[in-house]
């Protein structure tokens, strides 16, 4: 069985395109940023929404499995005079503890991008992911929908039903959670404030031709700590 790291390079190395342009996602949800953040992207891939973030002032850090990913990632914000407020670091969701501090990051940003564990594990991200925003902090994270009934059937036609929503395919596990799965999941991961919402995202490629995704959006808030008043 190939690794995931070298399995992910690979796909990476065959699908990179320098001329690909950020998700109309990352410019909608960027809107809502504090200006001049940190913006932590999990799962960033070579960059394309990091970069945008990027432009618009932010300081960022992108957590990967892909070393290909990551390098690339850091060439084109080099090339863009941006290098200095980009940070990577590699990381394996599905082995490793996410390596941010506590209490240390405005916005958490993750784009179809952690749909590759069961609803334990995905549990365990949510609660990690909630630590390390400071309060006041928000966490914008999408992940594919099982509305999407043609890509449900194939994976039901080609994989392994591993649990409810969730396949073997290819010895790799992709989930598609409801919404009702990822509500339960966010509360057994004792998070008091959230939202889950389907949406239909609008894709586009580098030559403008444009195609719908469906999703499920996860926002998760942390509630911004309240000054206790003396008299």
């Amino acid at each position: 069985m190939i690794p995931d790291d070298e399995r992910w390079d690979d796909y990476h190395k065959k699908t990179h395109n320098p001329e690909e342009p950020h998700s109309l996602y990352a410019e909608e949800k960027e809107k809502l940023f504090p200006r001049g953040c940190l913006v932590v992207e999990l799962g960033g891939g070579t960059g394309s929404d990091s970069l945008y973030f990027l432009k618009q002032g932010h300081s960022v850090v992108i957590l990967d499995i892909s070393d290909f990913a990551l390098k690339t990632a850091t060439e084109r914000a080099a090339k863009e005079n941006l290098g200095q407020r980009l940070a990577t670091r590699q990381v394996d969701f599905g082995l490793h503890q996410i390596p941010i501090k506590e209490s240390s990051v405005e916005i958490v940003y993750s784009r179809i991008s952690l749909h590759y564990f069961g609803s334990k594990h995905t549990t365990k991200l949510f609660s990690e992911i909630y630590k390390m925003l400071k309060p006041g902090g928000t966490a914008y994270l999408t992940f594919k929908s099982p509305e999407d009934v043609e890509e449900m059937d194939y994976l039901r036609n080609v994989g392994v039903e591993y649990e409810e929503n969730v396949f073997i395919e290819n010895g790799q596990l992709r989930s598609r959670f409801s919404i009702n799965q990822l509500t339960n999941m966010l509360t057994n991961a004792r998070i008091p404030s959230f939202e889950v919402k389907p949406q239909k995202e609008t894709l586009r490629d580098y030559t403008g031709y444009e195609s719908t995704l469906l999703v499920n959006e996860v926002i998760i808030n942390k509630s911004p700590v309240v000054g206790v008043q003396t008299s």
